[in-house]
């Protein structure tokens, strides 16, 4: 399904919001600290009338900040009497309209707002002291009107959709989308009354520049808003343009299993010598790629497509088209999950690894171990060794000889590696089958120190 821009519009600013929302909390909790501590410097007689026009913008500050942090919000839905608040408070995230936060920051600055400005202006403060609420207050306003415009409410699309694990709640009343353009005039004019007449001498002796350039501060957010939805939109289109990339890529690996791996089944059917084990064992590689195909498509791969995938990936693909309960009796060797291969090897990896590891289990294994290391036994030559050890009722010893098997198959094709395959039965068990494939690969590795058993434990460069 194709992604819609407005819902690419629409998750980023949500995201967006949210980190927002967690560093504005903290800027105007710091605000409120500044107003709190110029209260406690004013004449004693105007403290009580400070305080309780204080107190509305703190409360709206301290649920704010709890607001944007998910585990404070569980910790006040654990408190009896706060639980409704909290269901409150998360019921309104990433949907533009009123909620408590908002209402008593927003009201509680114009309301403290009266005491610095305005016919009730209080007296008791300096000019120093006003000058530093003042910019307290201009601050405090621009961080608590941002989060109001930019609200991700208003990016969401006209149907309520699931993107991810964000879900939307659909757009806003055309009320709402008025009152969004009329906050930055709207709240500069208001500052612009209250703080550019000399209400009080200590208001005019603060510099008209200063006062002047606060109230034109709030002007801000409007270029702020305009920034912000370029962003956005610049970000839809990068989503856009990755989209089509990943779907032109997924087209080409879809291409690649069809023509390629369904193709050569198609000739080993037609060919006169028709050998069915053959064709089983095309059809188990295919199908482990294109399980490779989808978890890549998905996202469950653990790199990204433009790095060589680790082992790991091919492992966890070949055992995912197994019955759950045989996928548990599955192992690989922990070094070889990292282990990085180039295309030829990799090939050769995949199909011998579906092959054994499903003949062992048909044959009643109930342990299948799998290894998988490069060996340096030869300075001069790389060798990939694959075994695969079982517990079950063991093999024929004439298998190998027989065309029409799988394994025959595999040796014939390991020869043209310089390699070969090899089966026996562990000393001392009475049951099992230890298979061990090995070949010349087509790698070269960087120079390296080979362990004691002359196995190397990944692969560097590919020639």
């Amino acid at each position: 399904m194709k992604i819609e821009r407005q819902e690419v519009v629409w998750a980023t600013a949500l995201r967006a919001l949210d980190a927002l929302h967690r560093i504005t909390s903290w800027l105007r909790l710091g605000c409120v600290a500044v107003l709190w501590i110029v209260a406690l410097l004013c004449d004693p007689q105007d403290q009580a009338r400070v305080f309780l026009q204080l107190l509305p913008v703190t409360m709206g500050s301290v649920l704010a900040h709890v607001h944007a942090r998910p585990a404070l919000l569980e910790h006040l839905e654990s408190v009896p009497a706060l639980d409704r608040v909290a269901a409150h408070l998360d019921g309104t995230r990433g949907r533009a309209t009123f909620d408590l936060p908002g209402i008593l920051e927003g009201g509680g600055i114009l309301l403290a707002s009266t005491l610095y400005g305005g016919w009730w202006a209080v007296t008791g403060f300096s000019p120093q002291e006003l000058a530093v609420a003042l910019v307290a207050v201009a601050v405090f306003t621009w961080s608590v009107f941002l989060n109001v415009i930019l609200d991700p409410g208003y990016y969401a699309p006209q149907k309520e959709i699931t993107f991810g694990a964000e879900q939307s709640a659909g757009p806003p009343s055309p009320v709402l989308n008025w009152l969004r353009h009329a906050v930055p005039p709207g709240v500069a004019l208001l500052m612009a009354l209250m703080f550019l007449p000399a209400w009080t001498p200590s208001l005019a002796a603060v510099p008209l520049t200063l006062r002047i350039v606060l109230v034109l501060s709030i002007l801000s957010l409007r270029l702020t808003w305009l920034v912000f939805d370029q962003v956005l939109l610049a970000s839809a289109e990068t989503v856009a343009d990755a989209e089509q990339a990943a779907r032109i890529r997924e087209a080409g690996e879809l291409h690649s299993v069809g023509k390629n791996a369904v193709g050569s089944i198609l000739n080993a059917l037609e060919s006169p010598h028709y050998k069915r084990n053959e064709v089983r064992s095309l059809l188990r590689n295919t199908l482990v790629q294109m399980e490779e195909s989808i978890r890549t498509s998905r996202g469950t791969a653990s790199v990204s497509s433009d790095s060589p995938p680790p082992l790991g990936e091919l492992w966890d693909a070949a055992v995912a088209i197994l019955p759950l309960e045989l996928r548990r009796r599955c192992t690989l060797n922990p070094e070889a999950h990292s282990l990085t291969m180039g295309d030829a090897d990799r090939q050769l990896t995949r199909r011998l690894i579906s092959d054994l590891v499903t003949n062992a289990l048909k044959a009643g294994a109930k342990q299948v171990a799998c290894t998988v290391r490069y060996r340096h036994d030869d300075p001069q030559a790389i060798r990939v060794e694959v075994l695969v050890r079982d517990d079950g009722c063991g093999m024929p010893h004439d298998v190998l000889r027989d065309p029409k098997t799988s394994l025959s198959v595999m040796a014939k094709e390991l020869r043209r590696f310089g390699g070969e395959l090899t089966f026996a039965t562990p000393a001392g068990d009475s049951t099992g089958t230890l298979v061990r494939a090995c070949w010349r690969s087509a790698t070269q590795l960087m120079p390296a120190s080979p362990s004691r058993d002359g196995a190397m434990p990944a692969l560097h460069k590919e020639s």
